[in-house]
């Protein structure tokens, strides 16, 4: 595998068109992608889906513009009815939906207004409703812009049903507890919306989040929820007496506690059995989000009401399928409430994006076995280096033991901060730079950075990162199947960089 090296801006890893993963080679290169600097955007010719348009989709879009006669609009395409009803129901005002296809929508600002532009790709962004680059490419061919489709392995026979049951064995449960979605975003978003509903009917407002969540599902407590609701935040949870005592002062007002377990981009662990009992007193609905270690390391649906994760990391051993999925503990007192309101919000997974996701998880077992090994040696290293200050790691935690199906499997995800310079370890590295984790190669990016651009750039945001223990510079590194004394020296060449 020669992915031990420099990747120029741009470049895919694999080198598929739908690969989720583009190279952003330097510091200066992050800062262009935040900043829409043409000489990077007009680089990018795909990267991860719910931020980088696909060029397919760019194609499509163009076409039904032209073919509709709406010139000079910006535009989406959401390939589901509830959700492109959501998307305007958000939106308020100045958009339309219009079905170009069966079951495919174009939503479009009824005149050009950059501030709507950039509404409609947030909130496709935040929910992960967009049409997939898979599903495009049919389309372009079907309209004569596409000669042929690209060419890849993909599961033969019923996608769907091997899908479901290979999960329903990682993840404790029934296939029909499962729901497959059009990505990790969209999993969350059908679980919230179920959640919301069914607290709406029991007369609870309040959303606990516990510890930091990925932007996106942030996003969406910060801007989903009605009137009468409220979200409180708790971003440390190293004092857990306090959390439980705030849950329980919470009481019948409490609708639902959201934790992401181990969390992004500080990998934490929190006492998993405590909050469930905690929460479960209260008659709260637990949410758990474990994507960071994935469902292949970790066992999480038995302290969960809802388990939601992206599948693009992990399962998409490749990191050529956005998709995901949620899964409703039949255990939970919850179940007949939630399951039936899930299936209503959630967009289903694309055909072809199943049948390769299909045939991915037939070979990320072992290909994860060497992943996790490389993973804990790694840690080792880091933490000997001389160039690291402070390591996270998900195996090293107080608490991974009850949630590890193995020793030492709690995923393959290290965030390091630097007593060097992050910008010169950044640059030097020979790996691939960019959004992911959980391929089998190693790749890794300056997460806060990408996540959250605006708080890395102003001093109060700085400020109010560091309050809750984030480093702005950390950077999250996500550790390949690659010879491990390959992979080591890299990281060494790159540290001795940072220091020099």
């Amino acid at each position: 595998m020669d992915s031990l090296r420099h990747f120029p801006l741009g470049a895919r890893l694999p080198e598929s068109p739908h690969s989720v993963i583009s190279s952003l080679p330097t510091m200066a290169d992050v800062r262009g992608y935040e900043e829409q600097e043409p000489r990077v955007i007009d680089t990018l010719k795909s990267g991860y889906p719910r931020f980088v348009v696909h060029e397919f989709i760019r194609r499509l879009i163009d076409y039904y513009i032209k073919r509709e006669g709406l010139a000079n609009r910006a535009a989406v395409l959401i390939p589901n009815r509830r959700a492109a009803d959501d998307l305007l129901a958000w939106l308020g005002q100045g958009f339309e939906k219009l079905e170009v296809e069966e079951a495919l929508y174009l939503v479009f600002c009824e005149a050009w207004d950059e501030g709507r532009s950039h509404q409609l790709r947030k909130f496709v962004q935040h929910v992960g409703c967009g049409i997939s680059s898979r599903q495009a490419e049919d389309l372009l061919i079907s309209h004569g812009l596409l000669s042929a489709r690209f060419e890849e392995p993909s599961f033969e026979g019923n996608a769907m049903s091997q899908v479901e049951q290979d999960l329903a064995g990682l993840i404790g449960c029934r296939g029909s507890d499962i729901l497959v979605c059009a990505s990790g975003m969209n999993a969350f978003y059908a679980g919230f919306r179920a959640v919301q509903e069914f607290n709406l009917t029991r007369g609870r407002s309040v959303w606990l989040q516990l510890g930091w969540l990925y932007l996106d599902s942030g996003k969406i407590l910060e801007h989903q929820l009605l009137e009468g609701e409220s979200l409180e935040c708790i971003y440390d949870i190293s004092d857990m007496d306090m959390v439980i005592r705030r849950i329980q002062a919470l009481g019948k007002s409490l609708g639902a506690v959201v934790i992401e377990c181990p969390s992004n981009p500080l990998v934490e662990v929190g006492d998993l059995n405590r909050i469930a009992a905690a929460v479960r007193g209260q008659g709260g609905v637990m949410m758990v989000d474990p994507t960071i270690a994935s469902v292949y390391n970790v066992n999480i649906l038995h302290h969960a009401d809802m388990l939601v994760t992206s599948l693009t990391k992990y399962a998409s051993i490749e990191g050529d399928v956005m998709i995901g999925a949620l899964a409703v503990n039949p255990d939970s007192p919850f179940y007949g409430d939630l399951i039936l309101r899930t299936s209503g919000y959630h967009q289903p997974a694309y055909s072809r994006d199943l049948s390769r996701l299909a045939y991915e998880m037939q070979i990320a077992p072992d290909v994860l076995e060497r992943m996790n090994v490389n993973a804990r040696r790694l840690t080792s290293f880091l933490k000997g280096h001389s160039a690291v200050s402070k390591v996270h790691v998900a195996h090293g935690s107080k608490y991974a033991g009850e949630i590890a199906k193995s020793e030492g499997s709690a995923g393959v995800v290290i965030t390091i901060e630097l007593s060097g310079s992050m910008e010169k370890f950044y640059d030097a590295v020979k790996v691939m730079k960019g959004p992911s984790f959980g391929a089998r190669f190693t790749l890794l990016c300056p997460f806060m950075y990408l996540a959250h651009y605006d708080l890395v750039t102003s001093d109060e945001g700085r400020a109010f990162l560091t309050s809750v223990g984030i480093n702005p510079e950390l950077i999250r590194i996500s550790v390949g199947e690659e010879d491990y004394g390959d992979i080591e020296a890299v990281f060494c060449e790159a540290l001795d960089v940072s220091i020099s």
